[in-house]
């Protein structure tokens, strides 16, 4: 059970949390009465099926590729390269949480839409979904070897994470919703980026190409920085309109002390230590963010 709990890597989760929620708050926001919870607990379950999907298809994975070889000796131990779980049960447990992650998205379109154009749309985004949480390490021509992962996490725990979640709710992609949808996307990207950079010289080693092998480690540093800054502007850039949402300015100590941190990491070891701070950060700036959305649906 121990072994199981460090496969689906618990404190990557809040970013399936996070962009289910913005959804929900921009929904919430456009509509109160049309807001279902049983929807936003099926999307938030199939959600995080669908990170577990990955987490679990990544472990395995580099596993088999032989990239986790060449991990540095203080990164986090994965399972599949350290024989801790045979391949044979990481299979199934594949396979268990795909069908999961079937099951709940299946029933998650049938409660929430109502036309066959939008059931076939969303079995199509939903299938995009699954195969790119299945395909960054996956196959022969997985893409997180070519550099395409932040890319990825920046639509899929973004743009169709937050409205998709949306549009579950109220049937449209509300256009106030792309901002945040955007920011949202940019902080998962600057995770991933994190866990990139800890990673600069194992991936170089197994031939893993990611935008952090390319431009180094000083190069990278800038390049979350501006990762983070886009992200926080994008959620800034809708107070005009709803002034309430710049409560997640209140994040701002986190963000600040963790670039601070950052940039006087003196190695790649020390930046990965920022991972778990840049997902809280994540986190907080998009709860606070909608709990700004949801006190102006509240106040007159």
């Amino acid at each position: 059970m121990h072994a199981l709990f460090r496969l689906i890597r618990p404190r990557t989760l809040p970013l399936a949390i996070a962009a289910v929620c913005c959804g929900n708050a921009i929904a919430w926001h456009g509509s109160p009465a049309s807001w279902r919870g049983s929807v936003f607990l099926l999307s938030l379950l199939t959600a995080l099926a669908l990170q577990i999907v990955s987490n679990i298809a990544n472990d395995y994975g580099d596993g088999i590729r032989g990239t986790d070889r060449h991990r540095a000796t203080d990164a986090p131990e994965r399972l599949t390269a350290g024989g801790q779980i045979s391949l044979p049960h990481i299979r199934r447990l594949l396979a268990a949480s795909v069908l999961a992650a079937l099951l709940l998205g299946s029933t998650l379109i049938a409660l929430s839409l109502h036309h066959p154009q939008q059931w076939l749309a969303f079995l199509l985004l939903g299938s995009l979904a699954l195969a790119a949480a299945l395909t960054y390490t996956l196959g022969r021509h997985a893409y997180g070897y070519h550099g395409l992962g932040e890319i990825s996490v920046f639509l899929f725990f973004g743009l169709l994470g937050v409205q998709g979640s949306a549009y579950l709710q109220q049937g449209s992609c509300p256009p106030e919703g792309w901002l945040p949808a955007a920011g949202c996307g940019l902080l998962a990207a600057a995770v991933l980026h994190i866990n990139n950079m800890r990673d600069i010289e194992s991936d170089r080693q197994s031939g893993k190409t990611t935008p952090a092998t390319r431009l180094g480690f000083e190069r990278s540093k800038t390049l979350h920085r501006l990762l983070l800054a886009a992200a926080l502007v994008c959620y800034a850039a809708l107070a005009p309109q709803i002034p309430s949402v710049l409560f997640w300015l209140s994040a701002l100590p986190l963000a600040i002390t963790h670039l601070h941190r950052l940039q006087t990491a003196a190695s790649p070891a020390a930046a990965g230590r920022e991972l778990p701070h840049i997902v809280r950060l994540a986190l907080a700036v998009n709860l606070l963010f909608d709990s700004g959305l949801l006190l102006d649906s509240i106040l007159p």
